[in-house]
């Protein structure tokens, strides 16, 4: 068997030097509300380290009885709005300040600044919301260290993707890696750009209730779950300035998984299998 030298040959992915971090969960729902409480145990963790840290939920959906379980909500919560809730939790819990937005997310919400790091989580289910997400990335130049990240996370019934990006160009040659590491990466609707795909459930005349679609969907209550891990693991790499990959896929029925990694060839095969997809 051929030995697979991927992640030894990877460099480590490199942001700006900041000293102020935001933090966005877009989407507070079946991967969002799983990833909310490790989003603020690494704002704590942050802030404790001397950053000065902001947090916001983002979510215009109200819990439905069809959420709880699968996810992170319970009964006494069905009508209120997620991105509210699961903030008012968090940040009692972790002693955080959490705004909360119940609002669909807005790209101009999103202003870089110096010294500042922005990651924009995505726990979205819609190609709309997606869209929207990725114009953030527009501020970035092709300068090194960008100041602003997308990370999507997606799944189906028993699979997932978590993926990492900065930048909107289709030309390798725009992600050469500089002495210190991997400055710039294609972002995740250019390795992936079906994520910008309308879904039949998502089209303007579909009249289905949330409620409704998740039973249509019907997903293990496990998969967000271990998207969030994965999400919340890329989070903490990323920060600390050892994450050595960028797309990372698994499948839950047959327990595999494989993830490309921050080199020439990994990015290359990113954007050429984006190529393939659309």
């Amino acid at each position: 068997m051929e030995l697979n030298l991927d992640l030894a040959n990877a460099s480590p992915v490199v942001t700006v030097n900041y000293s102020k971090i935001e933090l966005w969960l877009v989407g507070c729902g079946g991967t969002g509300s799983w990833l909310a409480p490790s989003l603020v145990r690494l704002g704590r963790v942050l802030s404790q380290q001397g950053k000065q840290v902001k947090l916001y939920f983002v979510d215009p959906d109200r819990v439905e009885s069809a959420n709880v379980l699968r996810q992170c909500f319970c009964d006494a919560e069905i009508g209120l709005n997620k991105a509210k809730t699961l903030a008012l939790r968090y940040s009692l819990a972790w002693k955080m300040e959490v705004t909360a937005i119940a609002q669909p997310f807005q790209p101009e919400w999103i202003v870089p600044s110096y010294n500042t790091l922005i990651v924009v989580t995505a726990c979205v289910d819609n190609a709309k919301a997606r869209e929207s997400i990725t114009q953030v990335l527009q501020h970035n130049t092709h300068r090194p260290a960008p100041h602003i990240w997308h990370l999507d996370c997606g799944n189906s019934k028993r699979s997932g993707q978590v993926l990492l990006g900065s930048h909107l160009s289709t030309n390798p040659n725009d992600y050469d890696f500089e002495a210190l590491g991997c400055f710039r990466l294609p972002a995740p609707t250019i390795q992936q750009p079906d994520l910008l795909v309308s879904q039949p459930e998502e089209l303007a005349d579909n009249n289905l209730s949330c409620e409704q679609m998740a039973l249509l969907n019907s997903q293990s209550l496990s998969i967000n779950q271990r998207v969030a891990a994965e999400a919340f693991d890329y989070l903490l790499q990323l920060t600390t300035g050892k994450l050595r990959r960028f797309a990372t896929y698994f499948d839950l029925e047959s327990g595999s998984g494989k993830s490309l990694y921050t080199t020439q060839v990994g990015i290359m095969q990113a954007i050429l299998l984006g190529h393939s997809c659309a």
